[in-house]
C-alpha cells in the first residue's frame, strides 16, 4: 500500500500527469463503447427516448438537442467522433479549462442521452463527471474544486451502502443468492460452461457466502463516511473502489467497471507539497 502511494507522489504536483490520466482513461473507456458498437447504440439506435418523472430529462429534451443529435445515423456518429476528439484534446493539449468544458458538456449530454436511451435512470457514467470537475476550473480555483468532487464522490458510495442497510436485504441470507440468480438467467443459458457461470451457481448454492459478500460490499461503501472527515484512509478507500467495482463487474455484469474506477484519483492526489507552493 505503501509503495502505491509513493509512486502518486511522485506526480503529486504534476497536473499534465493526472489530466492525462483521467482523460485518457475515459477515452479508452469510450473507445471500448465505440468497438463493441455500444456507444452509436447508446445515442441513436434504439426505439425511444425515455424522459420519466426527472426534470433533468424534460429540460434536456426541450432544449432540441435530441433532435439534432438523432436526425440521422450521421448525426449520431458526428456526435460521438467530436466527444472522442475532445477528449483526445484534453490528454493532448492538458491543463486547458476550455477543453476540459467542452468535454465534459459533451459528455454529459452523452450520459443523459444514453440514460434516455436504455428507459431507465442509472449511474453508469457519474463517475465521469466527478472525476473531470476539477478540470473545469483554473489552477487557483483546483483545490476548491477536487475537494467538492472529492466529497460527492465519498457521499455517494456512503448513501450508496446506507440504502443497502436502510432497505434490510442484509437481513435475509438468500436474498443476494437470489439476485444472482435472477441477474445471470440470461447468461446462464448462453455461457453454460463460463468461469463467471460456475462461481455464481458455487454462489446461489451456498447463500450464506453471498450473504457475506454483500454485507462485506455493504460496509465498504459505508466506511467512505470516514473520507468525508479525514484523508488518513484514502489510499484504503481507492483500493475498496477498484476492488468493489472489479467484483460487481464480474459477478453482477455491471458495466460501471470502467466508469467509476476513474474516481479512484480523486483519494489518491494529495496535492503540492509545501515547499512546492513557495
Amino acid at each position: 500500500m505503501l509503495k502505491i502511494q509513493l509512486f502518486f507522489n511522485k506526480y503529486r504536483s504534476d497536473m499534465s500527469f493526472w489530466q492525462r490520466l483521467v482523460f485518457g482513461a475515459i477515452t479508452a473507456a469510450l473507445l471500448y463503447f465505440w468497438y463493441s458498437g455500444m456507444m452509436l447504440h447508446h445515442v441513436w439506435d434504439a426505439p425511444f427516448n425515455y424522459k420519466g418523472a426527472d426534470m433533468t430529462y424534460w429540460l434536456y429534451s426541450s432544449t432540441g438537442l435530441t433532435k439534432l443529435i438523432l436526425s440521422s445515423e450521421t448525426s449520431a456518429l458526428v456526435f460521438s467522433v467530436i466527444l472522442i476528439g475532445l477528449l483526445l484534446a484534453n490528454v493532448i493539449w492538458v491543463q486547458k479549462p476550455v477543453l476540459a468544458i467542452a468535454a465534459g458538456v459533451f459528455l454529459l449530454v452523452y450520459q443523459i442521452q444514453f440514460n434516455m436511451k436504455i428507459g431507465y435512470h442509472t449511474h453508469h457514467l457519474f463517475g465521469f463527471q466527478f472525476a473531470l470537475l476539477p478540470f473545469y476550473v483554473r489552477l487557483n480555483a483546483f483545490p476548491a474544486a477536487l475537494a467538492l468532487a472529492r466529497l460527492l464522490t465519498c457521499l455517494a458510495y456512503f448513501f450508496a451502502g446506507f440504502f443497502k442497510l436502510y432497505h434490510g436485504a442484509w437481513l435475509y441470507t438468500d436474498s443476494y443468492a437470489n439476485v444472482l440468480e435472477n441477474q445471470h438467467a440470461a447468461w446462464y443459458y448462453f455461457n453454460q460452461d463460463g468461469l463467471r457461470t460456475g462461481v455464481t451457481e458455487y454462489i446461489i448454492q451456498h447463500p450464506f457466502l453471498g450473504w457475506s459478500l454483500f454485507v462485506s460490499a455493504m460496509l465498504m461503501q459505508l466506511s467512505f463516511v470516514l473520507g468525508i472527515f479525514t484523508r488518513r484512509f484514502n489510499v484504503w478507500l481507492a483500493l475498496g473502489i477498484l476492488i468493489f467495482h472489479l467484483m460487481d463487474w464480474f459477478l453482477m455484469n455491471l458495466g460501471v467497471f470502467m466508469g467509476m474506477t476513474v474516481l479512484v484519483w480523486l483519494l489518491l492526489y494529495q496535492g503540492p507539497k509545501l515547499s512546492e507552493k513557495r
